[in-house]
């Protein structure tokens, strides 16, 4: 619970400009090539895993003809994520990540998220739970109870290249 607590206090640090809205549209054209692509990083358990990045993912859902839109960059130097997305998805704001499987804390963090399909974000002295998707180093956010239907589903289906 203590790193569920810790991992919300990160989001909340990053999330300043994912919870209120603030959109940078910082966005990455798409022709431009994304550093560390396909790359080979530590899993953890001694072992090399293939990872890809977020632009891979997004371009396997255009590619599952699922539509999205308002996509921006989120901050992530505090949550010590590689990348990370906010975009709409039939109306409902989704928040990726790439995160940082290097890091021993993250990896607890995630498998604490993946055992429970949530994390906690303090904001405003509040604490509020939002649904989470783990798959491989990504973590997708979204708001508690809102279904994201094909989303979801082609999250989890995704497999690094």
């Amino acid at each position: 619970m203590k790193k569920l607590f810790v991992l919300s206090m990160l989001l909340l640090l990053s999330g300043c400009g994912w919870m209120n809205g603030n959109n940078n549209n910082n966005q990455t054209p798409n022709n431009q090539q994304t550093p560390n692509n396909n790359q080979q990083t530590p899993n953890g358990n001694g072992q090399t895993a293939k990872t890809s990045s977020i632009k891979d993912l997004m371009g396997y859902f255009d590619e599952k003809g699922l539509k999205y839109s308002n996509m921006s960059d989120l901050d992530v130097v505090e949550i010590n994520a590689h990348e990370g997305k906010k975009f709409e998805y039939e109306g409902i704001p989704v928040y990726l990540y790439r995160m940082n499987m290097q890091d021993q804390q993250i990896q607890s963090w995630m498998k604490d998220i993946k055992d429970t399909g949530k994390v906690t974000i303090s904001l405003d002295g509040e604490q509020k739970s939002y649904d989470a998707i783990i798959n491989g180093d990504y973590l997708l956010v979204s708001e508690t109870g809102k279904d994201l239907k094909d989303l979801s589903q082609h999250f989890k289906n995704y497999t690094m290249k």
